[in-house]
């Protein structure tokens, strides 16, 4: 294992965006990271890299299909996703026009055989948890009002595929709030 991965190291030297992308979808940790506690802020996605809690840098969902989903970050992306503190309604990856466009719009449908949506079907079929990391919304009072937040585990319990409020097909996980974690707070939303 050792050779290989010094291996891959020499190969993608001069081009470390590949390599990231390799590394951080290939493995990642499940449960609970050493040193962030429930409540955690981080300024920027990167920070949330460098302290594992989600190694994506752009992408909602951390994991993959063999060992499960390690992390979601929920944020105003997809119109179709519902915070409701111990319970999310989370839509799974895909369809957009543009993936480097947080807010273009959903153009096809998504699908079960997405690496990153079967990671949550494999975290929904093991029971493992997912950490989960909100970002800024205005729309939810659970939301941080800046920056990202590391919120806790949460377990994966159902999974469907439903036409979204844009009319194409969109993969929906439930996910609900492991007990005995710290309460996540709650702001005045401001309008």
């Amino acid at each position: 294992m050792e050779a290989k991965r010094r291996q891959l190291l020499e190969s993608w030297q001069n081009n470390d965006e590949i390599f990231q992308q390799h590394e951080y979808a290939a493995s990642g940790r499940i449960g609970k990271v050493d040193g962030v506690v429930v409540g955690q802020l981080f300024r920027t996605r990167q920070q949330l890299s460098d302290y594992q809690v989600h190694r994506q840098t752009r992408a909602g969902i951390h994991g993959n299909p063999k060992e499960g989903a390690f992390a979601i970050v929920l944020s105003d992306k997809y119109e179709d996703d519902v915070d409701q503190g111990n319970l999310i309604c989370y839509t799974g990856t895909g369809g957009k026009k543009d993936v480097n466009d947080d807010h273009a719009p959903q153009v096809e449908d998504q699908s079960f055989s997405h690496p990153m949506n079967a990671s949550l079907l494999k975290s929904m079929e093991t029971g493992k948890p997912v950490r989960v990391v909100r970002g800024m919304s205005k729309y939810s009072k659970y939301a941080p009002s800046k920056g990202y937040r590391y919120d806790g585990l949460y377990k994966v319990v159902k999974a469907s595929a439903k036409k979204g409020q844009s009319g194409y097909m969109i993969c929906s996980f439930e996910l609900e709030r492991l007990p005995d974690q710290p309460s996540i707070p709650i702001r005045d939303l401001e309008f």
